[in-house]
């Protein structure tokens, strides 16, 4: 194996966001053409240094292939989150403004997180590392980005109408697209290779991340709640944290039965998390609220 050639085709591989069994598919294939099209320049009279030039030339650029595949198995991921990163960018510094010009105050620990992880995921969709888990750092940063903008959603209320009703649909619209985006890359884009049955796996992430949006958009409304009327931060809010560490716990023995094909039992976990998510939102609703 050419090292140059290794070198270039693992450079591709790693701008696109597949996961290993689909790196390794993708590597062989690339490779396959490099050889073939090096092979061509060595029989038409080229030296060996001079034939792996050509053929990386013809191939063309690394960022530029790497783009192309990406696009070409994951459409329209790279526009979105374009899109998501400025309007997240905007509306932060829009609530921001409105809060601190109409009420004097503004919360800038929100202000931060919120200008923080939009930026990186503008920097990690325009100017992908090669080294990166790229699969790995998009999921984090989507599902921490998710978390800080529904905190945000909470806020707008301290904002004068009629600005409150506009970044209210804002805020709408880019949880909306966020939670598309988190759902595409779970369910759709990266599909683990462990599970035998990739129709339970989906239905069981569906149930499980729709009732995760649940759990910490409740937990975020406490969190507002207390912070709002107690004025000063307690060891009790870690207690908070643990719907949400329960659901992690729930969610990954789910899957991890699922793995090893005890279908019954994954199912009837996930029927006896949802039911008592379901009771206790009814519960926040018509009791709490």
């Amino acid at each position: 194996m050419n090292p140059v050639f290794d070198r270039f085709v693992a450079n591709i591989v790693r701008q696109t966001d597949c996961n290993v069994e689909e790196r390794e598919e993708l590597y062989d294939e690339l490779m396959s053409h490099l050889e073939c099209a090096y092979s061509e320049e060595r029989e038409n009279g080229a030296s060996e240094e001079e034939a792996v030039q050509i053929a990386m030339k013809k191939f063309g650029s690394e960022q530029e292939v790497g783009k192309q595949i990406q696009q070409a198995m994951y459409p329209y991921r790279r526009l979105m989150m374009i899109i998501l990163s400025i309007a997240s960018l905007l509306y932060v510094y829009g609530v921001y403004a409105a809060q601190l010009f109409m009420e004097g105050d503004a919360h800038i620990p929100w202000l931060v997180s919120g200008v923080v992880i939009s930026t990186a995921l503008l920097l990690v969709t325009l100017r992908p590392i090669s080294r990166m888990n790229r699969r790995l750092w998009m999921n984090g940063l989507l599902l921490i980005h998710l978390i800080v903008f529904l905190y945000g959603l909470l806020i707008i209320p301290g904002v004068n109408p009629p600005y409150s009703l506009i970044f209210g649909i804002m805020a709408v619209l880019i949880l909306l697209l966020s939670a598309v985006l988190v759902y595409r890359t779970t369910i759709y884009d990266f599909p683990s290779p462990r599970q035998p049955n990739q129709k339970d796996a989906k239905r069981v992430h569906y149930i499980n991340i729709s009732t995760g949006f649940l759990i910490v958009f409740v937990s975020l409304f406490f969190l507002w709640a207390f912070l709002l009327f107690a004025g000063n931060s307690s060891s009790f809010l870690f207690i908070l944290l643990i719907p949400t560490a329960v659901w992690i716990i729930s969610y990954s023995a789910q899957m991890g039965l699922l793995a090893r094909g005890k279908r019954s039992a994954a199912y009837t976990v996930t029927t006896l998390q949802t039911v008592v998510i379901i009771a206790l939102a009814c519960f926040w609703v018509f009791v709490v609220v």
